[in-house]
């Protein structure tokens, strides 16, 4: 054999073996891990052969137009729909991520590793997501607005003699529950955690049943206007009394009224009505939540209650003795005593008919309590006229009555069984000086003239049918002595 046939044989051997192991390479892998290679998409199978776009936008946007719950577990079940909360998938991500694992591109084996099903060649695909933060952030925050809530303590409903259960607190975790649906809609899933807060109740239905209110502890009575220009401040004092009826102060605990009554807001059903405030009168939400606090506060003068934080009225009141009156402003102004007893007592309101009477009620009445008060100064009020050149002359207007100021001086004496003790506090209503506005255009007519101000309406303190009553023929005061 010629040695050049030697040479060309050779090298088709070499070609050969070549093409051999490169098939062996390249060809044979590839289809042998294309063939084995399985790849889910929210639970369904993709054909690596067909459309892989075509296959992927249409379970990705089925899977963000239907409904997914979010739940506690322990009875709170909301849906939505994703793409209504601004979510939607990154299409054209999640496409390169099929691709790269089937061409075997990147760090697809930590990819397998994380994602892979029974074998390292089985995969369910995470989703991309594409997420409008404000959007979703939006939706949670309506859901905690709509959801949330205290916790109700268990009430004695007093008129009806039945116990009003109680009901636990709820309250949404805004950003946990965010976090929860990023997750959970990653993954595929359909029912995600909602991030939640439970709270109980202290005072619980079981509880209430166990306790005795047969005895009236101390009580105390207030009269208060049924004419139509009271209509608004009737509705705070019936709000404010349905509010605190059947409220249980433990056994040494504490009973704070701004707490317990909460904000006096017409979103909760306070109307705007005359009220106090430095001594003037003005139109105020939850106007008349005064003699709410007041009548409280003199009941639980009477029921022994230890008094812990009390501020008389600028000016006295017309419902109610000077020295028993409470002024209350939320949230700076409160009323606060504490129930000395070893048994719970019960706040019952009843307003009806002109009348606001609070009774104590509790176990047994332990306590005689007496009211004694000496008025120690009456103060003269100031007069002020005030002239307005917008008015015809001849026409006035009282916006502000004037009221004499006092001082007075008041004690509590208890007795509870061989014991008896002497409580004195030092009260103040400064006086309130008397405003006059006077016309002085004699050019205008007064004819037809509606002036710009209102009244000062306010009813005079007549609770004692007039101060000077206290006052004997030697104009000396006399001793007030008053029993429950």
């Amino acid at each position: 054999m010629k040695w050049y046939w030697k040479l060309i044989l050779i090298g088709i051997g070499y070609f050969l073996m070549g093409g051999i192991i490169a098939y062996a390479l390249f060809s044979a892998p590839q289809g042998s891990e294309k063939a084995s290679l399985e790849i889910f998409l929210l639970g369904k199978k993709l054909n690596l052969d067909n459309s892989l776009h075509l296959q992927i936008t249409s379970i990705g946007r089925h899977f963000i137009a239907n409904p997914v719950e979010l739940t506690d577990n322990q009875g709170m079940s909301i849906f939505f729909v994703p793409r209504d909360v601004g979510i939607s998938i990154d299409y054209a991500r999640l496409e390169r991520i099929v691709r790269m694992i089937i061409e075997n591109k990147g760090d697809v084996a930590r990819f397998l590793q994380k994602y892979a099903r029974n074998s390292s060649n089985s995969i369910n695909l995470p989703l991309p997501l594409s997420i409008d933060y404000d959007k979703l952030g939006w939706y949670v925050l309506n859901l905690k607005y709509k959801y949330d809530k205290k916790p109700q303590e268990a009430k004695f409903d007093m008129d009806k003699k039945v116990i009003i259960p109680h009901s636990d607190g709820f309250e949404i975790m805004v950003d946990e529950t965010i976090a929860e649906i990023e997750k959970g809609l990653t993954k595929g899933k359909n029912k995600i955690a909602l991030s939640a807060v439970r709270t109980k109740p202290q005072s619980r239905y079981e509880d209430l049943v166990k306790i005795d209110i047969s005895q009236v502890l101390g009580w105390y009575e207030t009269p208060y206007c049924l004419m139509a220009k009271c209509l608004d401040r009737n509705n705070n004092l019936e709000l404010g009394g349905k509010i605190l009826d059947g409220t249980i102060v433990g056994p040494g605990e504490i009973f704070d009224f701004n707490e317990a009554l909460g904000p006096r807001t017409e979103v909760r059903g306070f109307k705007p009505a005359p009220t106090i405030e430095q001594g003037t009168l003005t139109l105020s939400p939850g106007g008349g939540t005064c003699q709410t606090a007041s009548t409280l506060y003199a009941a639980a003068f009477f029921a022994g209650m230890e008094l812990l934080e009390r501020r008389p009225h600028s000016r006295p009141s017309g419902y109610i003795l000077l020295g028993l009156d409470a002024t209350v402003t939320y949230p700076n102004i409160n009323l606060v005593f504490r129930n000395p007893y070893d048994f719970p007592v019960v706040i019952h309101y009843k307003v009806k008919d002109g009348k606001m009477r609070v009774e104590i009620l509790g176990k047994e009445r332990r306590r005689i309590v007496h009211f004694i008060r000496r008025v120690t100064q009456v103060i003269p009020h100031d007069e002020k006229v005030i002239e307005e050149s917008g008015w015809p002359k001849g026409v006035s207007v009282v916006t502000q009555l004037g009221i004499d100021g006092y001082r007075v001086r008041r004690y509590r004496v208890i007795w509870e069984g061989t014991r008896a003790w002497r409580e004195m506090t030092e009260n103040y209503y400064p006086p309130t000086t008397k405003i006059t506005h006077v016309g002085t255009n004699s050019s205008m007519s007064p004819k037809g003239f509606v002036p710009p101000l209102l009244p000062d309406d306010h009813t005079p303190y007549s609770a004692d049918s007039r101060i000077r009553f206290y006052l004997d023929e030697n104009g000396e005061f006399k001793k007030i002595v008053a029993g429950w």
